[in-house]
Formats: structure tokens, C-alpha cells, sequence
């Protein structure tokens, strides 16, 4: 997978994670024993798993949002990689903490919301530190696996003198 076709699924899966978790039928209460958030709308499981607020909503659809305009360009889509996974990773660090989890009771860090942060740092990072395809602009017989030693067997007229 490129890395643009990356900025443009993660964009289009947290942009629709960030619209779902606002919609109640796919929001349970929280658990019994959920810590107190101070921002309190929207707050519930999402699929009865993971703790969301509305403050973890609009940052979803935020990234989400930012990563479907970071397809635009290699570079772009790169950089949102980056951030993602330094993101992603910080917030995973933040929920494992007992005094950070809640992060201050604005977002609910906790839970499986650990894992899963983790797991989208990990794949955040491996598209980060890819190396970009370089893509030719020449003919589809220039292009491919074999070009380079299709282009050092080529004969010069040079080299057909000296055969002689």
C-alpha cells in the first residue's frame, strides 16, 4: 500500500469513527466502573468496548478530515503519518498511565482505547518510515523490475565498433 492510499483509508475510517460514536444506538452508558470525565457529552462505549467523548469524537473527524486532505500529495501524506504516530503513540503511553488516563477528564484514554491506539501508532509508523516509490514517467516497457538491466545490455553504436 502507498503511503497516500494509507492518509486516504485512515482518513475515511476515522472520519466515520468520529461521525458514528456521535450517533446513540451505537453508544452504550459507561461501565460501572468508569472514571469521572469532566466533559461528559457523548460520553459512553462505543460498540460497548471502547470509552468515547464528544472531545475524542471531534478529534477522530478532525484526523480524519486532515488525513483525507493529506492524500493530495506524497509529501503530505507522509507528514500526517508522522503525526499520527507520534499521536497515536502518546496516547497509548498517556492511557496506561494511572494518573493520565482520563487526560485530565477531557479524553477517555483508558480502556481498549490502549490497544488500539497502540496498534494504529505501530501502523502510522511503519508507513512513516517506508521508503517513497519513485514513479517513472516512461513507457510501460521502461518501467518495471528488469529496466535497469534492460538498460545496461543495451548496445552503443560505440560498442559495435570495437566488436569489429
Amino acid at each position: 500500500m502507498r503511503i497516500r492510499n494509507f492518509a486516504l483509508w485512515s482518513g475515511v475510517f476515522f472520519l466515520f469513527l468520529g461521525i458514528i460514536s456521535f450517533i446513540p444506538w451505537f453508544v452504550s452508558d459507561p461501565a460501572a466502573d468508569a472514571p469521572r470525565m469532566n466533559i461528559t457529552s457523548a460520553y459512553g462505549q462505543l460498540f460497548a468496548i471502547f470509552p468515547v467523548n464528544s472531545l475524542l469524537n471531534v478529534f477522530h473527524g478532525l484526523l480524519g478530515i486532515i488525513g483525507l486532505l493529506a492524500y493530495r500529495s506524497q509529501d503530505a501524506s507522509l507528514s500526517y503519518a508522522r503525526w499520527c504516530a507520534g499521536l497515536f503513540g502518546a496516547m497509548s503511553v498517556l492511557g496506561m498511565l494511572f494518573f493520565s488516563r482520563t487526560f485530565a477528564g477531557l479524553l477517555p484514554l483508558y480502556g481498549h482505547n490502549i490497544w488500539l491506539h497502540g496498534i494504529m501508532a505501530i501502523a502510522c509508523s511503519y508507513f512513516a518510515t517506508r521508503t517513497p516509490e519513485v514513479v517513472s514517467a516512461g513507457t510501460s516497457a521502461e518501467r518495471g523490475p528488469f529496466a535497469e538491466a534492460r538498460r545496461g545490455k543495451e548496445r552503443k553504436p560505440s560498442d559495435l565498433d570495437k566488436a569489429g
